[in-house]
């Protein structure tokens, strides 16, 4: 592996890997960086995505497709429900473990070079010109220089940060969450399910996503959780009338993301 590049992309999510892709065929010399030890994860998504937008970019593939969805259910606190059916242009449930590293491979086939494990620290600089990055890759310090450095690495990200970009978020535009996968109830497979439910940790809202995830968000005023399922049952939606969690835990995740529209008075 050399040590300079026409471009360096940091960070192996979806943006990276097609900037990685796009660089590659263009004719550049590309080099993409993960810090973690394999692409795809963990996973910080409710992972659905509409079809239009993503087939700006790539071909769907059902091996990285968990469910095609082209209905919705809406059910207020009354119970009232509004069912949204036969959309044209729905979406999916991506199965993100399997569509990052397909990503990736994109962009390792197009001619870019990719390291995991390779956490990049600070950037090279020459007075305010920037060099290239400096990493540690299995425990050693080493750096790599490029005419172009694609910082990837999320909506805060640390190498825009360094760069002299203002990248960071106001805590009152982060949500928390908790994501956890539960067992054994069922769902529909093609649609997306969501139910406001009052004075329950505040204000609620569960959304059922047809796959193998729940997620709990909150702020200061709201609480949403996002409970996604699997069609088939051994991955579903817990009850969700005032009910705990009383399914069989599977997995849990803790994260922090941004909110890209609020409402304000």
């Amino acid at each position: 592996m050399k040590d300079e590049y026409d471009v360096i992309v940091v960070g192996g999510g979806p943006a990276g890997s097609m900037a990685a892709k796009f660089a590659a065929e263009g004719g550049a010399s590309v080099l993409m960086l993960e810090k973690d030890r394999d692409i795809g994860m963990p996973v910080r998504c409710g992972e659905a995505v509409g079809a239009d937008g993503l087939a700006r970019f790539i071909e769907p593939n059902d091996k990285w497709i968990a469910s095609k969805i082209n209905s919705f259910r809406l059910v207020s606190p009354s119970g009232l429900i509004v069912d949204i059916e036969g959309l044209s242009d729905g979406g999916y449930v991506l199965d993100r473990r399997i569509f990052d590293y397909e990503l990736a491979l994109l962009a390792g086939n197009a001619g870019a070079s990719i390291m995991t494990k390779a956490y990049v620290y600070d950037l090279i600089k020459d007075g305010e010109t920037i060099k290239g990055v400096k990493l540690k890759y299995l425990n050693e310090k080493v750096e790599f220089r490029s005419k172009i450095i694609i910082a990837a690495d999320g909506v805060e990200s640390r190498v825009g940060r360094w760069a002299g970009i203002k990248t960071t978020i106001k805590i009152k535009d982060m949500e928390s969450a908790i994501q956890i996968s539960v067992g054994n109830v069922d769902c529909k497979s093609n649609r997306l399910d969501f139910f406001w439910v009052p004075k329950l940790l505040r204000e609620v809202i569960y959304g059922c996503f047809p796959k193998a995830r729940i997620m709990l968000i909150s702020d200061w005023e709201w609480q949403v959780i996002i409970i996604r399922a699997s069609p088939h049952g051994d991955i579903s939606m817990i009850l969700w009338k005032k009910t705990i969690l009383k399914r069989p835990s599977l997995q849990q995740l803790l994260a922090v993301f941004p909110v890209l529209i609020r409402c304000r008075k």
